[in-house]
């Protein structure tokens, strides 16, 4: 299933190779502390690495004060001229190929009752037997909303590697199969997620496992991949996920078929209506499907995620002309395709809404791709922060000040040809 995204009036930074010295100042003090006890708990854990493999972690951009100090002085610097003490305190979330950011939002009060619902990660390699793949690695984005939905992000970023650890170890290793294990472990996390009294959360996952690339998603995340020529120098994204919203036409019934109500606003995102056990009160969920949200899920919101699969190596084929369909849409494979000639670079984005609401999936991608694989580029986590930044400002400028979602991005790297092609 192929999708193409669609773009936005989203303006291009001014500057496309270079990171603006001064990022925009935010109207709600960015300057005091912030708690993020949550997301530093989970560092702390993640420092035992399980069974699986050994997660990266998103750290905040601005509250963390040893991160931001050394994102600061990357901005100064080129990709290849980083060393590791550059990235020393930087490690523990990722490197010039992988890596994951995070900035706590505001949702009024003190700033030091801010809490960061979001969660992301990367395990690369994900280990699903008993030994290590190079092949295999498992990313994805959590975004926590309504009371203690904190807890349910922690939950899944925590257990959801686990379990689908456990349930890949058991099967053929086909498609099916695959695509079932993560339908499952979805549903089993939902069941099992401390979702009282009302919390929940998104779920968009990538796990890449030898030749095929599986998306699972469950929500307003996103997850995409993009696919980067060295020859043209250009980024396209070439599959991207479905957000789901209450408001399309398959959602919309089945959530009424379940005895619930969709709000479908003139302006704005349309919302899953149903009464918060803890206040009493009415309350609407801007998603048709999320883990948790158990009052919702009794009326039509559903944990299941939709998985789709991409095939890496016909993926490369098509970009590179080597396969092609007649107008009989018979597929059929140029004899003469040059494999010599391969530059075909892929890479894979999860991001929540914080960021996608003010990114345009291209942005994204071409933002990314430039730190990647351009020889001026800066490094990928300056460009995980201006994403990031540019994200934030977006919040400024549409809430006045008044509201910042949390934003989340992991990027992770799925594909070098075998003999990378100049830049």
């Amino acid at each position: 299933m192929w999708r193409q995204a669609s773009s936005s009036a989203i303006r291009r930074p001014a500057v496309r190779y270079r990171f603006r010295r001064r990022v925009p100042a935010l109207a709600f003090a960015l300057s005091a502390a912030v708690s993020l006890r949550p997301v530093s708990t989970m560092m702390e854990e993640a420092k035992k690495c399980p069974a699986y493999g050994c997660p990266i972690l998103p750290q905040d951009v601005y509250y963390k004060e040893p991160v931001k100090a050394a994102l600061t002085a990357l901005r100064l610097k080129k990709r290849d001229d980083v060393s590791e003490e550059d990235l020393k305190d930087l490690e523990s979330s990722g490197s010039s190929d992988t890596a994951t950011l995070t900035l706590v939002g505001y949702k009024g009060g003190p700033l030091e009752n801010q809490i960061n619902q979001d969660r992301a990660f990367c395990v690369s390699p994900y280990i699903i037997g008993d030994k290590s793949s190079e092949d295999s690695q498992l990313l994805g984005v959590f975004d926590g909303h309504a009371n203690l939905g904190e807890r349910v992000s922690q939950y899944a970023v925590t257990e959801l590697p686990k379990l689908l650890r456990s349930k890949l170890k058991e099967i053929d290793g086909g498609d099916e199969s695959v695509m079932t294990a993560l339908i499952e472990t979805f549903v089993e996390i939902d069941k099992t997620a401390p979702a009282e009294i009302s919390g929940g959360c998104t779920a968009s996952v990538i796990l890449q496992k030898g030749r095929k690339v599986y998306f699972a998603n469950a929500g307003d995340s996103r997850s995409f991949l993009v696919v980067y020529r060295a020859s043209s120098q250009k980024a396209e994204v070439v599959h991207i996920t479905r957000e789901d919203k209450p408001s399309l036409a398959d959602e919309k019934e089945r959530v009424e078929r379940m005895g619930g109500q969709v709000y479908l606003p003139i302006r704005g995102t349309s919302r899953v209506l149903y009464v918060d056990p803890e206040t009493g009160m009415q309350s609407g969920l801007a998603m048709s499907r999320s883990l948790g949200d158990w009052e919702a899920g009794k009326l039509g919101v559903i944990p299941d995620p939709l998985v789709e699969v991409i095939d890496i190596p016909s993926l490369v084929e098509a970009q590179m002309g080597c396969k092609a369909s007649d107008p009989d849409g018979e597929i059929f494979v140029d004899a003469e395709c040059d494999s010599d000639k391969d530059d075909v670079y892929i890479f894979a984005v999860s991001a929540t809404d914080g960021m996608m609401d003010f990114a345009t999936p291209e942005i994204v991608a071409e933002t990314v791709a430039i730190s990647l694989y351009d020889e001026d580029g800066p490094h990928l986590f300056t460009a995980l922060e201006q994403l990031i930044y540019m994200a934030a400002q977006g919040w400024e400028q549409s809430k006045q000040g008044r509201y910042r979602d949390d934003i989340a991005v992991v990027v992770s790297q799925i594909r070098i040809p075998p003999t990378p092609a100049a830049q």
